[in-house]
């Protein structure tokens, strides 16, 4: 049990990063706080999103319990889509669970429309309206006037990487005094602040993050340097005897492939046309089988989908199974593993669950754009997420399953607050 506990986020932080830039002085903060705690692997769910990933983080259950399955969702029982949000969330998130501890939640993804509570709830990515994301309503004008962005303005990349690096650096500038003042003036017992700019940094920018002989470098480490002084910053704030977290929502590796599944669906024969189907929502009865973002298949079976097609068994399923594991760019693997939804979901709400859920295989990345026209085409992406590889830090000396996931994260800093856990570790029964 701690007095008050600090979790801070550090977006598609790497494990093995984070070690790297600690031990070589570019997070000296981080280092400190490594070597005062334990820090093991944190595997995120499946798919390996940010939506689905800071969910089970705040509920502390997996996708068939809290609902979210990814960055867009499917209305069960036919073809239209939503944006899940955090009015979508079937589980209470971690404010609700740690009643009588006040919470400040700041800039965890998927927290928009920020709903009222008996804290402060500012909304991460998506959050289109800064209005409906800052609750109280109080706090909308001293962030403004610390020249808070919910998210950065990424802009042309290609054409200019220095000065999107310009842009992230003061997005996190801006970020970093709002929560030390947010920490400073308000009450609090459980503080999430989430660092999203490493994420977008990596996105766009992997290859020079991990390229010494890249021009651009020493800018991209920089980055990591103010991300570690943020880190310190709110370490400050924090007593000797207060608890402290680091976590981050997914690893990170290159993205040297981006493979359009739903492209390669119809060169296959199973995904009708853009002609015959322009848009989702006019899915012609011949398809078989489509994808939402990233790789998550749905078989188009009658009973789920109102124009379904019979036939579609566990033979068909294995089949294309197999021909996924066996595809082939440049003369390498382009899928990993492909998961059926019952080895990785459990819960109420496994009817709204994909039927198969595609992992790429190192260096490439999924997408799952509808009107895709071209299987394998160049991005302004070089980086993209990995199930593996994420963080969990906790300071001082606890007793953690490594590797980790990461609906265990909410039972694990609920503990350490003193909270009786509704959610066992490993999960809801």
């Amino acid at each position: 049990m701690t007095r008050r506990l600090l979790v801070v986020g550090l977006d598609g932080m790497p494990l093995d990063l984070l070690h790297r830039l600690a031990a070589t002085g570019v997070m000296p903060a981080a280092g400190e706080l490594l070597a005062q705690g334990r820090s093991v692997e944190l595997r995120a769910p499946v798919p390996e999103v940010s939506s689905t990933s800071w969910a089970s983080f705040l509920t502390g259950a997996n996708p068939a319990r809290h609902g979210v399955y990814g960055f867009v969702d499917l209305v069960p029982g036919g073809y239209q889509t939503y944006f899940p949000n955090v009015t979508h969330l079937r589980v209470p998130p971690l404010w609700e669970q740690a009643a009588g501890h006040r919470t400040l939640c700041l800039n965890v993804p998927g927290t928009y429309p920020a709903p009222e509570t008996d804290g402060v709830v500012v909304s991460g990515f998506v959050a289109p309206s800064f209005d409906r994301a800052v609750r109280p309503a109080r706090l909308l004008e001293p962030l403004r006037r610390q020249g808070y962005q919910l998210d950065v303005e990424v802009g042309d990349v290609a054409a200019d990487p220095l000065a999107f690096v310009g842009r992230v650096r003061a997005a996190l500038a801006a970020r970093s005094r709002s929560f030390e003042y947010l920490l400073d003036t308000e009450h609090w017992d459980l503080a999430i602040a989430v660092i999203t700019e490493t994420d977008r940094l990596q996105h766009f920018l992997w290859r020079h993050v991990t390229d010494e002989a890249s021009p651009l470098h020493e800018a991209v480490l920089a980055v990591y340097g103010q991300v570690d002084d943020c880190l310190a910053r709110l370490v400050e704030r924090c007593a000797d005897d207060d608890g402290i977290a680091i976590v981050s929502d997914h690893g990170f590796g290159p993205a040297d492939c981006q493979f359009h599944v739903n492209a390669w669906l119809r060169e296959q024969g199973h995904l009708a046309s853009i002609q015959d189907s322009p848009a989702l929502a006019e899915l012609d009865e011949r398809t078989s089988v489509f994808a939402l973002d990233p790789a998550r298949l749905y078989l188009h079976r009658p009973g789920r989908f109102p124009r379904g097609r019979t036939g579609l068994g566990d033979a068909f399923a294995d089949e294309l199974v197999a021909t996924l594991l066996d595809l082939r760019w440049a003369g390498r693997p382009v899928v990993d593993r492909v998961y059926r939804r019952e080895e990785v979901y459990r819960g109420p709400l496994l009817d709204r669950a994909p039927d198969l859920v595609v992992m790429p295989a190192p260096g490439v990345q999924l997408r799952g754009a509808f009107a895709a026209d071209s299987v394998v085409r160049p991005d302004v992406f070089t980086g993209t997420h990995t199930r593996g590889n994420a963080v969990f830090y906790l300071r001082g000396d606890p007793v953690l399953p490594d590797p980790m996931d990461m609906a265990d994260v909410a039972p694990v800093l609920l503990e350490r607050l003193g909270v009786p856990a509704t959610i066992p570790l490993g999960g809801w029964p």
